[in-house]
């Protein structure tokens, strides 16, 4: 047996240090004395899950989420500590293993006070990123405000004038006095960029050879388009009318959406690359079965069903339009996709549009040969209602004046100044770390439930911002011990410590001193370390750029 990190022979590694020989997941692994069962596995590329562990930094097997299962002493083990011994036989991802780590993930949720997505995001049918988006407009980030909001919502200028707005009644800012005006604010957003002479145009990636049929150039239809061009395939939308838009086009009055402003936002969408076929109707100048020979896939989003059009299509129908797998909006014939008004009657365009976005995200998959899982749902933590004490805290990083209501008329929209003044009301409920939070990511991989152990009232959110680029929010903290060993190593004056025993510990900067005095040297290593977001950028889109404060 070879060692693997030398390539040498045992026999002569033997000469210089003893070596373990151990089996992790069936594959037999050499290391020298003293190494963890953690550090083994990483030699033969097993990854296991850690929360507070850090190379280079003694383990503090606080989080016990790496732990791993003996198979001859048929015990659970801590790999980040456990030293390797001869003859172990360790499995990393079994079921006792997994149920464990699920119990660990739980417990810590349990306690657990923040955020994943802010409410708005939540409630916003599409998913969009909207707190981003109110940073970037705060921040005069037009240019970047746009990618964002087109990133979810394909006709922003449109929606923002007929949407009920959903994502303003998840808005925390209503437990205060009213919620923050996102329409405005993404409308503002959209009528900036569609001003320009060269609007903004996501990239598209290169030709992937494959076609797509869209049946219906309504919200539905167009968002699906949208997304599939970007992906490289070649779109062909049909419509019965002689306008596109559907429901958009034929169903609001002008003087709620000026036509202008929608064929503006369906011009931007056919310059992907969309070939767009006007009065052709599905059963009258062509039929199913023909687009489906045609076609790789297509997607049938003409609005409410027409039951005479699809029976003899063998596809189902249910009492409210066609039947759907409801995670992959895949009809019952394979590569044939449905959603909005087709499925069940709605009156909210948003949620026809993102529809199109999910829908998008299954014909990919279909198209590319992979199995069709639809788009993913993401773990959310939730803090629920704020509670009347709360809003202090929330308001430190927000301005107090209330909603701005635009100064010559609603239907005008927002002024620049005043967009800029409106998104400084938002409280910035989400995660500063939506994507590299570990715990999130674990609680995703192993289904965690945040629920499961909470009992009684929880903890008071709290926001500590007493440094200039970095906040921290103690109930997220998982007391991994990390950014204590970084500052002492960093040999910060004051650095950080924990006070208290038990589910009463906290984390401070010892003798009352702020933030800012703990963190002169080594901000930048703390907030990489920590597994959740209890320290953070402030600025979290900024951040990601810092080399040290």
């Amino acid at each position: 047996m070879r060692d693997v990190q030398t390539g040498l022979p045992d026999r002569i590694c033997g000469d210089f240090v003893k070596m373990i020989n151990l089996t992790i997941n069936n594959q037999p692994v050499s290391v020298s004395d003293g190494s963890k069962v953690l550090d083994a596995a990483k030699m033969v590329g097993i990854t296991i899950p850690t929360l507070c562990h850090s190379n280079g930094y003694k383990p503090n097997t606080s989080c016990m989420i790496c732990v791993v299962h003996e198979l001859k002493t048929d015990s659970l083990i801590l790999a980040c500590s456990m030293p390797a011994e001869d003859g172990m036989h360790i499995e990393t991802d079994n079921e006792r293993v997994r149920e464990a780590r699920k119990d660990t993930l739980d417990l810590l949720l349990s306690e657990h006070v923040g955020d994943c997505e802010a409410p708005c995001e939540r409630t916003c049918p599409s998913n969009m990123n909207i707190p981003l988006m109110i940073r970037q407009v705060k921040d005069k980030n037009l240019e970047e405000a746009i990618i964002t909001v087109k990133a979810d919502i394909p006709l922003p200028a449109v929606l923002s004038r007929i949407c009920p707005a959903p994502c303003e009644r998840g808005c925390n800012r209503k437990y205060y006095d009213n919620p923050v005006s996102i329409c405005k604010l993404i409308r503002f957003v959209a009528d900036v960029d569609l001003a320009k002479k060269s609007p903004y145009r996501p990239d598209i990636r290169p030709k992937s050879e494959k076609k797509v049929a869209v049946i219906g150039a309504g919200p539905t239809g167009l968002s699906a388009a949208y997304y599939m061009s970007q992906s490289g395939h070649d779109c062909v939308i049909y419509d019965q009318n002689i306008n596109p838009g559907g429901l958009l086009q034929y169903g609001v009055p002008d003087e709620k959406l000026p036509k202008p402003v929608l064929d503006a936002e369906i011009e931007q969408i056919l310059k992907l690359g969309i070939e767009l076929k006007l009065e052709q109707t599905l059963g009258k100048d062509f039929n199913l079965s023909e687009l489906t020979d045609e076609y790789n896939a297509v997607v049938l989003a003409f609005g409410k069903t027409d039951i005479n059009v699809l029976k003899n299509s063998k596809i189902e129908l249910s009492p409210r339009g066609i039947a759907i797998n409801k995670k992959t909006f895949e009809t019952t014939i394979p590569g044939v996709f449905t959603g909005g008004n087709a499925i069940s009657e709605g009156k909210m365009a948003i949620r026809s549009v993102a529809h199109g976005k999910f829908i998008a995200y299954s014909v990919n998959q279909f198209v590319n040969g992979l199995t069709v899982t639809g788009y993913p749902q993401r773990f959310n933590s939730v803090i629920g209602k704020l509670h009347n004490d709360e809003m202090q805290e929330f308001l430190k990083e927000a301005e107090a004046f209330n909603q701005i209501i635009p100064a010559e008329s609603p239907e005008t929209g927002y002024s620049y100044v005043e967009a800029v003044k409106e998104s400084k009301r938002c409280f910035h409920c989400d995660c500063r770390k939506p994507d590299s939070c570990k715990l999130r990511q674990y609680a995703e991989e192993y289904g965690a439930n945040h629920k499961r152990f909470k009992f009684g009232q929880r903890k008071r959110f709290q926001k500590i911002i007493q440094h200039d680029l970095i906040t921290f929010e103690p109930g997220k903290c998982i007391k991994c011990n990390l950014c204590i060993e970084i500052t002492k190593k960093a040999g910060e004056r004051f650095g950080l410590t924990f006070i208290n025993r038990g589910f009463d510990v906290q984390l401070v900067v010892p003798f009352n001193e702020s933030l800012k005095k703990g963190l002169q040297k080594a901000a930048k290593k703390c907030v990489d370390a920590c597994p959740t977001a209890a320290i953070a950028w402030r600025n979290a889109e900024e951040g990601l750029d810092r080399d040290s404060k």
